[in-house]
């Protein structure tokens, strides 16, 4: 939110990314049905193209690398107060080329907005506290193996693992 609905409300944001503290997914994995109906819940499936999209605009000089860092590590660390991650990193490829498609989607939706679009840039590997849990496309965490990382005492139940009672 706000909603980026128009191509001007893209590149005010594009303009304006200096004054923008982080970028970050909510996910909203909506179905297509939901998206196209009369009144469509806002944000969009965006968990796995995020980062494929920003690499893009990095390789297009629409963004600095240091920038991307600052607005996907940093800002939300300062942000939202959480702590650093030891042993943890991810590894990137910014002169892979890829098409963003709806077939290798691990979202439950099964979409995107992005599906046939060229981007440059690619995630390789993301190492968590020392683990690696994806590696070239695949996931390789243990189902289980995430933990609370944000200030304070773990959320309610239902916020972590889904089970809203």
């Amino acid at each position: 939110m706000p909603p980026l609905s128009t191509e001007a409300d893209r590149a005010a944001l594009g303009d304006n990314l200096e004054i923008v503290d982080c970028i970050a997914t909510d996910h909203a994995p909506h179905t297509r049905e939901e998206k196209e109906g009369d009144l469509p819940p806002p944000g969009v499936p965006g968990l796995e193209t995020m980062l494929p999209l920003l690499l893009n605009a990095v390789a297009e000089g629409r963004l600095s690398m240091e920038r991307l860092i600052e607005l996907t590590y940093e800002g939300p660390r300062r942000v939202f107060g959480l702590p650093a991650q030891a042993d943890t990193w991810l590894e990137v490829d910014p002169k892979a080329r890829q098409i963003l498609g709806e077939e290798r989607l691990y979202t439950r939706c099964g979409w995107t907005p992005f599906a046939g679009m060229a981007v440059r840039g690619r995630v390789r590997r993301v190492v968590l506290r020392g683990e690696t849990v994806v590696e070239d496309g695949q996931v390789r965490a243990r189902p289980g193996a995430g933990q609370w990382v944000g200030p304070g005492d773990l959320p309610l139940k239902g916020a972590v693992d889904g089970d809203h009672e």
